[in-house]
């Protein structure tokens, strides 16, 4: 019995150390699903909401600029404001001052027909316009307001002339005339030198010459006092820009 107990003992300490030993273990291989990723559909939802929105907005825009506008007779001008017009009479300037009329384009918050009445002066070869009254359908005001070309350059272009091109040259033909009359004078030789016959021929052709001076000096005179013209055509867009507040309307 004794025997049998120690065999029993030492087969049951040898089970407890093999079971204690480190073992390797292998791992099963797994399969790897692969995902695939699937368009999704609320971004088309997205992007067709977003097209209809952009849609419904164009046809918001058009029926507003479709739309009259209502000149509300409380609204005021303030200094800085530009409407636009077009001349209604074309503009012949000079150093004087020449009336203008401006009609101003519908759809910018007056009534419609409305006009500016203005003052145009020619300087530095431009038309310098200054409007001083606003005229309506019914009623008129006093303003302060400056005739502006599109690009809102002050001086409207237009077409330059001062004449004095033609002044100048008519004076030069008329002092060459006089050289050709003077040579062509008949001159007698004598103990002293040459002088001038006194016949008819050399009267006329002196009365000639002192008529071309006197046509030199004329043109002189009107090139020195002439006026610089400039011509603006009926119908030309220009801008109207308010040097002041109006605050009655």
């Amino acid at each position: 019995m004794k025997e049998l107990s120690a065999i029993l003992i030492v087969m049951a300490v040898s089970w407890q150390i093999f079971a204690s030993e480190a073992r390797i273990t292998r791992l099963k291989p797994q399969k790897v699903e692969s995902k695939t990723t699937k368009p999704r559909g609320n971004d088309a939802k997205i992007l067709s909401k977003m097209l209809e929105r952009n849609k419904r907005i164009e046809k918001l825009l058009k029926n507003k600029s479709a739309a009259p506008v209502i000149w509300d007779q409380r609204e005021k001008i303030l200094t800085g404001k530009v409407f636009r017009g077009t001349l209604l009479n074309s503009i012949v300037s000079t150093n004087l001052k020449s009336p203008v009329l401006v009609k101003a384009h519908r759809h910018q918050g007056l009534p419609p027909g409305t006009k500016f009445s203005c003052l145009a002066v020619t300087k530095h070869k431009r038309v310098h316009s200054l409007c001083n009254r606003l005229i309506t359908t019914n009623k008129e005001m006093s303003i302060n307001a400056q005739v502006l070309n599109l690009d809102g350059s002050a001086g409207l272009i237009g077409e330059y002339e001062d004449g004095k091109e033609d002044l100048i040259a008519g004076a030069v033909m008329s002092d060459f005339a006089q050289g050709v009359l003077s040579a062509s004078k008949t001159r007698i030789t004598t103990q002293i030198g040459q002088v001038e016959d006194a016949s008819l021929r050399n009267k006329i052709l002196e009365g000639l010459i002192q008529s071309g001076e006197t046509t030199t000096d004329v043109l002189l005179s009107d090139m020195k006092d002439a006026e610089p013209v400039v011509t603006v055509q009926a119908g030309t867009e220009v801008l109207i820009y308010f040097q002041e507040a109006v605050h009655e309307l």
